[in-house]
């Protein structure tokens, strides 16, 4: 492995990452919005939370599915997106966007090969009557997942999932024996909804466990606003979408809680 990458490097390389997103959804007549953390950073920071590395962003899901197909084919050459579709034992729900110039070894999952630093890009679902009644069958989805990952998990993240599950119920070997991806394939079949509906959700862990549903009206427009030194797009309805996430959105969290999350052990140049 090439040297360790400074806080400063990764921010500028998610950077590059997320405009070759944003080149190729020109191209392709896509709408994203920042998500999460990054649109939190966007609107009180105009930039990174400066204690944060991450990039997060939403796609709707009729785009997230050409995005998956078309996005290899179109990327530069240091570019490439890693989905449960397109790796087994993929060990995660969100699409990534890579560059292969890095290489990123985390705490909680042993070491994949060809995942550098990245994107998180979330499927946007139209919230149908299914989807809302199905919320108990998703929760027991995501639970057998995290049981799959217990066989590519580090000895840090095999003890988490082992005290996740002293809690829960419902566990065979079978689960802790499967391939990720399959609960995951499952868990975006159940969530998938492109028919137009009042509320849209994510299919993450936290929004299976707490059905956290969001206004399609939110979404409804992009704006585009300044992050760091460049421009991008977050739903015209942020205050919402920021209240119902994080709460009082604007007031800093305390002291002792303004540092980078230590789930990625080192990032480093790749040899390539």
């Amino acid at each position: 492995m090439g040297r360790d990458l400074t806080l400063l490097e990764r921010k500028e390389i998610g950077m590059e990452i997320l405009d070759e997103i944003q080149r190729i959804c020109d191209d392709m007549g896509i709408r994203f919005f920042l998500a999460y953390g990054t649109l939190l950073g966007a609107v009180r920071h105009k930039g990174f939370i400066p204690w944060d590395d991450d990039i997060d962003i939403w796609v709707f899901r009729e785009d997230y599915e050409r995005l998956l197909i078309e996005f290899n084919k179109r990327c530069r050459n240091d570019f490439h997106l890693y989905t449960y579709n397109n790796r087994s034992n993929y060990p995660y729900l969100m699409a990534k966007a890579v560059s292969t110039k890095t290489i990123v070894r985390e705490k909680f999952f042993k070491q994949l090969d060809g995942i550098g630093i990245w994107v998180d890009i979330f499927p946007l679902d139209y919230v149908s009557e299914e989807n809302t009644i199905a919320i108990p069958e998703m929760v027991k989805l995501e639970h057998r997942r995290w049981c799959a990952l217990f066989k590519q998990s580090t000895i840090v993240g095999k003890i988490k999932l082992f005290l996740y599950n002293l809690i829960q119920r419902d566990t065979t070997y079978h689960d802790f024996a499967a391939d990720p991806s399959a609960f995951t394939k499952e868990i975006h079949r159940r969530h998938s909804c492109i028919v137009p509906a009042a509320r849209v959700k994510s299919p993450t862990s936290e929004n299976s466990i707490k059905n956290l549903t969001y206004p399609a009206s939110d979404f409804s427009q992009t704006l585009m606003v300044p992050y760091e030194d460049r421009i991008y797009p977050i739903p015209v309805g942020y205050d919402n979408l920021l209240r119902t996430v994080y709460g009082d959105y604007m007031k800093l969290p305390p002291k002792a809680k303004q540092k980078l999350d230590k789930h990625l052990m080192s990032v480093c140049w790749s040899d390539v």
